[in-house]
């Protein structure tokens, strides 16, 4: 089945729930770029960045029949990058024979659902927070911080001062920083 390229990413995700291959395609041509820049900036080796991003693409297709968005799909595309880069961290370190105390990695292990539950709750309120911000500070925060991109780059695809950019970024981290009930741990994030 053909899907006009022009279709939101949520009615994409819904025909990909339907096993369209064609949506599958398009979600993947406009995401595979910017998740990887994400991931490079974090990973900082190539070939790992590449294999982070092609498992969530094959995670999203093997798990289209279960999934459903809460939110955005970018959202959810980029919670699911930030979990595929922390395995991909926390497996690098393991490789590297880091030893953690036995005690240290039973509180790991034991509080790891009750981690992955209060991380999922917090990105759920950083999104309603960012969702309440105006709209051109909303924009240069999704771009920074879900795209990856620099004040630089942010200034020159919107047209805008290099210090403006600046400026709702630090507004929208004060703003998210200050109603983040409850999530204080993640505020490094920022």
């Amino acid at each position: 089945m053909h899907v006009p390229e022009e279709h939101s990413d949520e009615i994409l995700f819904e025909q990909l729930r339907k096993d369209n291959q064609g949506a599958f395609k398009m979600l993947y041509n406009r995401y595979w770029d910017k998740l990887l820049q994400v991931a490079y900036a974090k990973l900082k080796v190539q070939e790992e960045a590449e294999e982070v991003v092609q498992e969530v693409f094959l995670s999203i297709w093997a798990n289209r029949h279960k999934t459903t968005l809460k939110y955005s799909f970018r959202t959810y595309i980029s919670a699911a990058l930030k979990y595929s880069i922390y395995s991909k961290i926390a497996s690098r370190l393991k490789y590297q024979n880091v030893e953690i105390g036995a005690d240290m990695e039973n509180r790991l292990m034991d509080h790891s659902t009750e981690q992955y539950l209060a991380f999922s709750e917090a990105i759920i309120q950083i999104e309603t927070l960012v969702a309440q911000l105006p709209e051109k500070c909303q924009m240069v925060f999704r771009l920074s911080r879900d795209q990856g991109l620099t004040t630089k780059e942010i200034s020159t695809e919107l047209d805008i001062s290099e210090k403006t950019v600046e400026g709702h970024i630090t507004k929208a981290v004060k703003y998210i920083k200050g109603n983040l009930n409850g999530f204080t741990s993640f505020l490094y994030f920022f």
